[in-house]
């Protein structure tokens, strides 16, 4: 029995959920576009640069189109959206809300998937997680009056619907080419948009700032890009797929804890309930449906 691939999927489902509490860190002290931005255009000079000494080549034209709408729904649309959302939202509130990507990935199968059925283990899941997504705002919602909070709650929201719609997308267009040079290059490409819309706007780099943004900067850099979506892709290559997306339930107890711990964020017996909850729909849904579901760089 081999026991690398189990490595990498207990590597994956701590260090995707310690990238919550890295960019409520990060988030503090530097802008968002440049946060976003940069971190993915260094994680992906590394991982192509890799390739390219090997003599890898860049993708069909039609291939590459493809990567950049997954990559900039995944990206762009996720990863920036949750790191602005995170300079008003708690990393574990982020996070649970996040443990419902497979719900959305469910229902936009069925516009871009026709072929995938919903079956009544599936409505069952969602209805299931549906209660534990909403149980998460029970103690909130007294700061849902609060203007800055709400708005942070709702670009989480549209953060996973983002990353459930490039996941889907990715799904469907099959990329013919190294899963991890594609990724790279979806880093490097979109990571280059976002960061020239940062310098276009009038971010700069926080020179200043503290060593815990940096640390968390390279942080993100480092284990959640590079180590990260590496193991991710080695594991889903040696491991069945239903077994490797158990990080989407772990990710969100990482969160939670980490954020008490670290931050001082509360933690209640109905976030508890809240997260177990989710994960019992999280479950049923993969249980109902073989749908792949592919993590926020």
């Amino acid at each position: 029995m081999h026991l690398r691939p189990y490595f990498a999927l207990a590597a994956i489902c701590f260090i995707w959920g310690t990238t919550y509490l890295a960019i409520r860190i990060g988030m503090q002290e530097f802008p968002a576009f440049l946060f976003s931005g940069l971190r993915f255009v260094i994680a992906g000079l590394i991982i192509c640069a890799w390739f390219f000494s090997r003599g890898a080549k860049i993708p069909a034209a039609k291939d590459l189109i493809n990567l950049i709408i997954s990559g900039t729904a995944i990206s762009i649309g996720g990863n920036l959206l949750l790191c602005i959302a995170e300079k008003e939202v708690p990393s574990g509130i982020a996070a649970i809300i996040n443990c419902g990507l497979p719900f959305w990935i469910v229902l936009f199968s069925r516009v871009l998937l026709p072929t995938e059925k919903i079956t009544t283990t599936l409505v069952t899941g969602l209805v299931i997680g549906f209660l534990g997504q909403m149980l998460i705002f029970y103690d909130q919602i007294k700061f849902l009056a609060e203007p800055a909070y709400l708005s942070g709650i709702i670009l989480v929201f549209i953060a996973v619907m983002s990353g459930a719609f490039g996941s889907v997308y990715m799904k469907k267009h099959t990329i013919h080419t190294n899963p991890i040079f594609g990724g790279g290059l979806q880093m490097l490409i979109c990571g280059s948009i976002t960061t020239t819309i940062g310098f276009a706007s009038g971010e700069r780099l926080p020179l200043n700032a503290t060593s815990d943004t940096w640390l968390s900067f390279a942080y993100l850099i480092v284990f959640g890009s590079i180590i990260g979506y590496s193991s991710f892709c080695y594991t889903l290559s040696k491991l069945p797929a239903t077994l490797v997306s158990i990080y989407t339930y772990i990710n969100p107890i990482v969160a939670v804890i980490l954020g008490y711990f670290i931050l001082q964020e509360e933690i209640t017996w109905k976030t508890i309930l809240a997260i177990l909850i989710t994960i019992v729909g999280v479950y049923i849904i993969k249980r109902g449906a073989a749908i792949k579901v592919a993590k926020e760089l």
